[in-house]
Parts: structure tokens; C-alpha cells; sequence
């Protein structure tokens, strides 16, 4: 009989690790479902031109004439047909260099959107929407927001 338990137990732990790791993906628990989610996670930035020079990568603060981009700043995402259906924070600012001056970029991320909408529109601060196709976001490419009317500080002396 002792054997016998051996082989069997043996020949059981594959199946067992199987589906012990299918519910940690969580599929396994969606048993109502007729397709697997399609969720993906939606990122992208605010970048405010404008900011004062320093180093990139540094903790910064947008511009003055951008008051409404700031950290915990609202993010809307709508569907394609601008029907609000998410919402989420801006982080904290963020210092990077274009070339022609510095820009304050503050990140925002949305988990598991949709794959099965055509667009997303965002909004930020109450400016207009922007929209991006669903295909480039689920591929990875962040939704870039920039903020156009503020004003970029010179770089010359007065």
C-alpha cells in the first residue's frame, strides 16, 4: 500500500502546481466569464513646459501658469464617445529636458483598462480631452498630455 501512496503522490504535484498557479492570475476565479480579460495597463504623463532648470530626474513643480497640473491632480479617462469611466491621481512631478528647456512631467497610470474600446480619451485639470487609440496604449506607448499654454521660462538673462 506504502508503494503504491508514493508513485501516485508524485505523479499528482504537476497537476496540483498547475492549478494552484492558475488562480493566482486571475482567471481561475472568473468562472461566470465566456473570454479572458483583456485588461492592460494604461500609463502616460502631463509634461508642463516652463520648469526651472536643474537636474533631470529631480522632484519638480510646474509653472505658474499652470496651477492645475500638480501631484493628487485629477486625471479623467473617458470612453471614445467621451462617457467618463475612470479616474486616477497625478504623481509628483518629475524634471526632464527637451532640448530647449526643461519640462515638469507628472505620471498617471490606470490598471487593467479595457483592450476592447477603440479610444481613450484624458483629461487633466479640466482642459480639453485628448484622444488615443487603444491599440498603442495596450501596446505600451504612454498617453503623453502636453500642456500648451504654459509659459516656457526663458533661459537668457533679462
Amino acid at each position: 500500500m506504502r508503494r503504491l501512496a508514493v508513485p501516485l503522490l508524485l505523479s499528482s504535484l504537476p497537476v496540483f502546481a498547475l492549478v494552484s498557479s492558475l488562480g493566482g492570475c486571475g482567471w481561475a476565479s472568473r468562472h461566470d466569464e465566456t473570454a479572458k480579460p483583456d485588461g492592460f495597463l494604461l500609463h502616460g504623463y502631463v509634461s508642463v513646459p516652463g520648469a526651472s532648470a536643474g537636474v533631470t530626474g529631480t522632484a519638480c513643480l510646474a509653472p505658474p501658469s499652470a496651477p492645475d497640473i500638480h501631484e493628487g491632480g485629477n486625471v479623467r479617462i473617458a470612453d471614445d464617445q467621451g462617457r467618463t469611466i475612470a479616474a486616477a491621481t497625478l504623481a509628483g512631478g518629475v524634471l526632464a529636458s527637451d532640448g530647449t528647456g526643461f519640462d515638469c512631467n507628472f505620471a498617471f497610470e490606470l490598471r487593467n483598462a479595457s483592450g476592447g474600446r477603440a479610444a481613450y480619451q484624458i483629461s487633466v485639470g479640466g482642459r480639453p480631452a485628448l484622444t488615443f487609440t487603444t491599440k498603442e496604449l495596450a501596446e505600451g506607448k504612454p498617453a503623453v498630455v502636453p500642456v500648451t499654454d504654459a509659459v516656457r521660462a526663458s533661459t537668457s538673462p533679462s
